[in-house]
């Protein structure tokens, strides 16, 4: 294989892919290798998964811990938002990018082999996805892009963006058109990766059945049927490897709510910064962070969110801020750094469908998601299931793979399909991709969580890293 197109649909849930909502997708499915047990990483949130996805380690080894964090070396008085390429840099503190691993343009850089990005997300989740860019004169461009050197080629190219809107259609169709009529022809890069927006925009929105939901998703699998077409349509297209993905699934936000006003409401001192009338700096998410001016409060509010029958199990960066049982450990996850937060704390989601019939409904604390949207960043079974598909190329045909996946193993699969080398990450290279003879399905086991909650995990071999698949309640 001597070329890879990578193609993510952001939030995309496995169980959304038919020749209905998305032809092109399951039509290539069944033509390559599709992992039926992929995963997401924990926070199952867009700026965790992308350098989880590039660097091919997980959280606590590329240091990127959730989309929005306290860091009070950073920013004392307030929250830190990834999305933003502002507060991105600000994390670097003066380098080139707060990851703390390397990226695959720079792993193929060093074996002359180039990457080109071309995003239409936000502006923070490119910079994490090819940081290097500058430095290795390769190509990076995102939707949100209006100044410099690369902005001004594909305007004077292809003409101005379209403007944002939900759904982000136009400019899903547009990245699209970068790609395939001025990237790949032009610049010709070894690998190439192309984040697609919708349906995750789409998801939060409008909810996961709506008809603009469904509209959006068919104009994103749209985009991708171009991108077969013109890998089809080249000399040497039986040497481009296609690897479609999505970085998380998406469940039905139940019970909206905000979690640093009921902290407040139960007497503890929070905020979204740590001023001098806060205790608590609270992260809203669908995996809250919580950052503590003293350890010594961590019982008091895991006593709290004992009596919430909303709350799920906490995790904890160290697990001895509480009594033994009372915490998860963030590193049995691969998602404990310096930057985690004190305590994580989960929502307790159920099976139930929601107005759609789709399973999986659970609290949330995003202000500017509606209630019944879809939301995503925590441990549901929905939250963490991944599309995962790989076709052409190296890889294999008409194989359900059942081996383990999630986002760091895509990487080291790649290199491995290119001959090119992938030391140093925690993923591993997927054998099922490339021979149906090297699957096995995978080690499943249940751990006891706090609260009367288990975690269903499997593991890829004895001993073998712990892919979390669903928290649940017990019984």
């Amino acid at each position: 294989m001597k070329r890879c197109l990578m193609v993510a649909l952001d939030g995309l849930r496995p169980d959304m892919v038919n020749a209905t909502n998305t032809p092109h997708l399951a039509a290539l499915a069944a033509r390559g290798t599709r992992f039926a047990n992929a995963r997401s990483v924990f926070p199952s949130e867009t700026r965790v998964a992308t350098p989880s996805l590039i660097t091919g380690c997980r959280p606590g080894g590329h240091g990127m811990v959730a989309n929005t964090l306290f860091d009070a070396s950073v920013a004392p008085d307030r929250l830190l938002r990834t999305k933003l390429v502002e507060d991105v840099l600000a994390m670097a503190a003066g380098g080139e990018t707060p990851l703390q691993r390397p990226s695959l343009g720079e792993r193929l850089a060093r074996q002359g082999k180039t990457f080109a990005l071309v995003s239409a997300g936000t502006a923070g989740a490119a910079r994490l996805l090819h940081p290097a860019a500058e430095r290795l004169g390769s190509f990076r461009w995102n939707v949100e892009d209006t100044e410099g050197a690369t902005a001004a080629e594909v305007r004077d190219a292809l003409g101005a963006t379209p403007p944002h809107a939900t759904p982000n259609t136009a400019r899903v169709e547009f990245a699209g058109r970068v790609l395939i009529e001025h990237v790949l022809p032009r610049h010709r890069p070894d690998v190439a990766l192309i984040w697609l927006s919708e349906p995750d925009v789409a998801f939060h929105w409008a909810g996961l059945g709506s008809e603009a939901t469904l509209a959006a998703l068919r104009a994103a699998d749209a985009v991708l049927g171009r991108i077969i077409a013109w890998r089809d349509a080249q000399p040497d297209a039986a040497e481009i490897g296609l690897i479609i993905l999505s970085d998380h699934g998406h469940v039905t936000g139940h019970g909206k709510m905000s979690l640093r006003e009921e902290l407040c409401r139960a007497g503890f001192r929070a905020g979204t910064g740590m001023g001098t009338d806060v205790d608590v700096v609270v992260a809203p998410a669908s995996a809250p962070g919580l950052w503590l001016r003293d350890a010594a409060l961590a019982p008091q509010i895991a006593d709290y969110l004992a009596t919430q029958n909303w709350a799920g199990p906490l995790l904890a960066r160290d697990p001895a801020i509480l009594a033994a049982g009372r915490v998860l450990p963030l590193s049995l996850l691969g998602s404990a750094h310096a930057r985690s937060a004190d305590l994580v704390v989960t929502f307790a989601g159920d099976e139930e469908p929601d107005h759609w019939s789709l399973p999986g409904r659970a609290p949330f604390d995003a202000p500017d998601v509606p209630d019944g949207g879809g939301m995503h960043g925590g441990l549901h079974r929905a939250e963490l299931a991944t599309v995962l598909v790989m076709q052409g190329g190296a890889f294999g045909a008409g194989i359900v793979a059942e081996e383990p996946a999630d986002l760091t193993d895509i990487v080291p699969t790649l290199l491995h399909g290119m001959g090119l080398a992938g030391e140093g990450m925690e993923g591993r290279a997927l054998r099922a991709a490339y021979r149906a003879a090297d699957d096995a399905p995978p080690l499943r086991e249940t751990l006891e969580a706090p609260g009367n909650f288990v975690l269903e995990a499997m593991r890829a071999a004895e001993g073998g890293r712990l892919y979390p698949t669903a928290l649940r309640r017990a019984g």
